[in-house]
């Protein structure tokens, strides 16, 4: 009876191997082989290309046309942040380093196979000076260069803290139309409480106030023209201000003898007129 029974399960389990698909058992059991020899070789590669004796840089390329900035100096600054190798330099890295030069505008980094990595440099554009120490350019972004390293003859500008856009666009559009003049605008200063100053080379300055700033700027393109005809060839126009609801008052420096010389000197004389 315990033989019938053995011989019954040693038939089913006949009958389970004949049932089983071998082929499909063995292309599983490759699989999972090669899948296992490919993750071993893929863990030793990785660690191989992490490796910083694996393709280092042997080049870094500056890039960009530098007009303030020198290549050695960029160098200089990127160089001590080149780590690792072609897979596995921090360009983040790189690219802040570039980027905290002063006169760096934008800058771009990448890797050129298999040895070399470009480093892009958009310098500032100085559009006028900032205050004493600092430079702005034409999109209204400070910078602070070496004070040895600032341009001469630039124009300048001065406004409240956080102002710099605006008063950059001020500026962009007032310098054609003062030119229009015949008036060269040098500085543009709006102070804390907003009042408009103009300078404009050769010293003449306008004053027009916190108020209806483009109303009066109207005001005295209407009557610049009338006050150089009047102006006489001895006299020069030290300053126009428009800070009246309806006129202006003009100051000039007449030149005119003095009682005991025939030297002729400079005298302030003040006018005022309406509109």
């Amino acid at each position: 009876m315990a033989a019938g029974k053995n011989r019954g399960g040693n038939d089913g389990y006949l009958e389970f191997l004949q049932r089983v698909q071998w082929s499909k058992v063995g292309r599983w059991v490759l699989a999972l082989l090669l899948f296992g020899i490919i993750g071993s070789g893929g863990v030793w590669a990785v660690d191989k290309l992490r490796d910083p004796r694996i393709l280092p840089f042997k080049v870094v390329r500056i890039d960009g046309q530098l007009r303030y900035l020198n290549r050695v100096q960029i160098e200089k600054s990127v160089g001590g942040e080149i780590r690792g190798n072609f897979f596995t330099v921090d360009v983040e890295r790189v690219h802040r380093a570039a980027k905290a030069l002063p006169w760096v505008d934008r800058v771009s980094v990448r890797r050129v196979w298999p040895q070399t990595l470009v480093v892009r440099i958009t310098e500032q554009v100085p559009m006028a000076r900032w205050g004493k120490h600092q430079l702005v350019n034409p999109a209204g972004d400070i910078f602070t260069p070496s004070p040895d390293e600032i341009p001469e003859g630039l124009p300048y500008l001065h406004g409240p803290a956080g102002s710099s856009r605006e008063i950059v666009a001020h500026f962009i559009d007032l310098k054609p139309r003062m030119a229009l003049l015949g008036l060269e605008l040098d500085r543009l200063n709006i102070d804390e409480r907003r009042s408009w100053k103009l300078v404009f080379a050769g010293g003449m300055q306008l004053y027009l106030g916190s108020k209806e700033i483009e109303t009066r700027l109207q005001r005295f393109i209407s009557i610049f023209p009338r006050i150089q005809a009047g102006k006489g060839s001895d006299s020069k126009l030290l300053d126009v201000d428009l800070r009246y609801t309806n006129g202006f008052t003009l100051r000039r420096e007449q030149n005119q003898k003095s009682p005991d010389s025939d030297i002729p000197g400079p005298v302030a004389e003040t006018q005022s007129g309406r509109v």
